[in-house]
């Protein structure tokens, strides 16, 4: 509801607009997202809007535009409880900062790793329960976005599939995270590098996958199937898989993610306890959780706040008109050492 003036009447876009001596347009594109509007005549008219009492009337807004003013992210958390799950409450945070300012609230559905929520997916774009989605862990033909793009319903998906049809996503370049984790440990001379990933159901282990092997090619060696582990992102199980690793001869381990990567070096101290040092370590992390690990660890490192700041933009854009093509972005990874740039080392 608008505020009660000075005047007694109600702090409307009208009233600021005839306070400042400008268009009803001009103060709703400033108080919107700016556009069209130079950056000193946004600060003045939210300023007076703050001084004035200005409360934007959301109810009001929906029933114009006919919009729910709600965009839901489905995001996967695993069940890990010993560690934490960093990886999609770090998303999350990015989402939310990207919609301050806006009108839109976020709604998050925590769904169980593994799981596409397709039917609860249908009953948000049936319902009308939303003005967009956001999805993570896509599958190569993923029913859900095969869906979604039956229905024209706006969407963003972390992650990419490999349908015909374009659909809006943001990712990190998986194939080139993995290429440069598994490089970086030839480089210091380790040969029997293994690979834990998680299931190949995914999109992004298939191309984690293709950038292990490139790697290895690269430096005249041929993958060895006996080092590779596709499971559950899971720190226990990336423990229990140390072993079978070790005796396949392994040298260095490269993970997916903090989780696998703790589980695995716990793994490996667990069998060869001080020796654990001469193992080579490498991930894809979106945190410095390396710069906290006595060990030399490489990360492959991109933000995760970062990426769901891309995912909300992208998912914002696509929910004002923009073409599938136009609300797609491919980011590259930066190599750290121990949670700092390599470069500077």
């Amino acid at each position: 509801m608008a505020q009660t003036g000075f005047g007694g009447d109600p702090v409307t876009m009208k009233t600021i607009a005839q306070h400042l001596g400008v268009s009803v347009t001009t103060v709703a594109r400033a108080l919107k997202d700016g556009h069209k509007v130079g950056p000193e005549m946004v600060t003045k008219v939210r300023e007076t809007a703050d001084r004035l009492g200005y409360v934007r009337n959301l109810e009001g807004a929906k029933l114009r535009t006919g919009k729910t003013l709600v965009a839901m992210a489905f995001l996967s958390f695993t069940e890990e409880e010993e560690i934490g799950d960093s990886g999609s409450v770090g998303l999350l945070q990015g989402i939310h900062k990207r919609f301050v300012g806006t009108d839109y609230s976020v709604r998050a559905v925590p769904v169980a790793m593994g799981d596409l929520a397709l039917d609860q997916v249908r009953e948000v774009v049936r319902g009308r329960n939303a003005d967009g989605l956001i999805l993570d862990h896509t599958e190569l033909q993923d029913d859900r976005v095969k869906f979604l793009l039956e229905s024209d319903f706006p969407f963003i998906t972390f992650g990419r599939t490999e349908l015909l049809s374009p659909h809006p996503f943001f990712d990190v370049d998986n194939e080139y995270a993995a290429w440069q984790s598994t490089d970086a440990l030839l480089r210091d001379g380790h040969r029997r590098i293994a690979l834990v990933d998680g299931d190949l159901r995914y999109s992004y282990v298939r191309q984690r996958v293709r950038g292990y092997e490139t790697a290895l090619r690269e430096h005249g060696i041929e993958p060895d199937p006996m080092l590779r582990h596709h499971d559950m992102l899971d720190a226990n199980r990336a423990r229990r898989s140390a072993r079978r690793l070790l005796d396949a001869g392994a040298d260095g381990f490269v993970c997916v993610n903090e989780l696998t990567f703790l589980g695995t070096r716990a793994g490996v101290r667990d069998l060869l306890g001080a020796e654990v040092q001469r193992i080579g370590f490498a991930l894809r992390s979106g945190t410095n959780i390396a710069e906290y690990v006595a060990t030399k660890v490489y990360t492959s490192h991109f933000s995760r706040q970062e990426a769901g700041r891309k995912l909300a933009d992208l998912l914002l854009k696509r929910i004002d008109g923009a073409a599938p093509e136009a609300c797609q972005e491919l980011a590259k990874t930066t190599l750290r050492i121990n949670g700092k740039p390599h470069e500077t080392l």
